[in-house]
């Protein structure tokens, strides 16, 4: 019998790898959405659609009930979304086969409404100023900032006797009347391009004093799930938002669930004590409001039964050990 040896070509198995790494054209295509840096409200922003298939592919591009066509988005947040979904559309006319790849923005607003002075209480009868205040200005260039709209819950403010636009940036009352309460905007052109207009972050103007608590046991078992909840006067993620602080040390246990106002926690270690922080605060209006509260965390108590159990155990153990003391 005649022996053949079978030499491998590498060549064409270089060939096949290299083809099965890069896949068959638009079967694998691979789309991405790049941009080169942080997207800032009133500043226009370059958006990349990019994808693996054939180079005469169509791209859509799809966001805020707006269609735009090409492999590039040149857009300028007005400043009144915080995020925004990008959604771009990749077909290949030649195959008819389509891709859709969607990425999240978040878009910085450096344009803001804000109490002055910044530590003021609104306080009914008093006199109160807002500001449309500017992080890209510099002191000596805030004044240049003009044609400022003031905005109360979506609508244009109309100026009444007592009411004053000072230095074409300051909303300025009086004497704060029950009706002022309400969310405030301004919109102003922003430093380098005077013709983009944007709307600012918002000021939440309210007269209510906040109270918060915390609702669940002083005393805590280990092993067993305990509820705590913040209680506040202020509407959930309407007014306020519910933060949970452990400022001398994190819960230890086993499990530990936080869903907004409520936390649930099953501590592992007696003899110890565990301080919770609950924080309602409006970002906004630069309110918050704080509760505390201490919890001893103890070994679980036997119960009757258990402890009946528990000793015959413990004689069954004692028997066993002298039966083979005495073997």
């Amino acid at each position: 019998m005649r022996d053949i040896t079978m030499t491998p070509d590498w060549k064409n198995l270089y060939c096949v790898l290299l083809v099965a790494l890069m896949g068959a054209p638009g079967l694998e295509a691979r789309e991405q959405i790049t941009w080169a840096a942080k997207v800032t409200a009133g500043f226009s922003t370059t958006f990349t659609c990019s994808s693996s298939c054939l180079p005469n592919c169509i791209y859509t591009w799809s966001f805020l009930g707006r269609t735009v066509n090409g492999s590039k988005l040149i857009w300028t947040p007005d400043g009144l979304d915080n995020t925004v979904e990008l959604q771009c559309n990749v077909l290949n006319p030649e195959t008819g086969d389509s891709r859709t790849v969607t990425s999240i923005v978040e878009v910085k607003n450096q344009l803001s409404a804000q109490i002055s002075p910044p530590n003021t209480v609104p306080t009914l009868s008093q006199s109160l100023d807002l500001v449309c205040d500017d992080a890209t200005l510099s002191s000596h260039q805030v004044n240049q900032v003009k044609q400022v709209v003031w905005y109360k819950d979506g609508q244009k403010v109309t100026l009444r006797e007592d009411m004053h636009l000072l230095q074409n940036t300051s909303l300025h009352f009086d004497s704060l009347l029950p009706s002022d309460a309400g969310f405030y905007q301004c919109e102003t052109n922003v430093a380098t391009g005077q013709h983009t207009r944007v709307f600012s972050l918002g000021y939440l103007l309210s007269f209510d004093r906040w109270n918060v608590s915390i609702v669940g046991p002083d005393t805590v078992f280990t092993g067993r799930q305990s509820k705590f909840t913040c209680l506040t006067s202020c509407t959930l993620n309407v007014d306020c938002t519910v933060i949970w602080h452990f400022r001398w040390g994190f819960p230890i246990g086993p499990y530990l669930s936080i869903h907004e106002n409520e936390l649930k926690w099953t501590p592992s270690i007696p003899g110890t004590f565990q301080n919770f922080s609950c924080v309602a605060e409006n970002a906004a209006a630069g309110r918050s409001a704080e509760a505390t509260k201490m919890v001893e965390v103890k070994g679980i108590p036997l119960s009757g039964s258990e402890a009946v159990q528990l000793s015959g155990l413990f004689a069954v153990i004692l028997n066993l050990g002298l039966l083979m003391l005495f073997d």
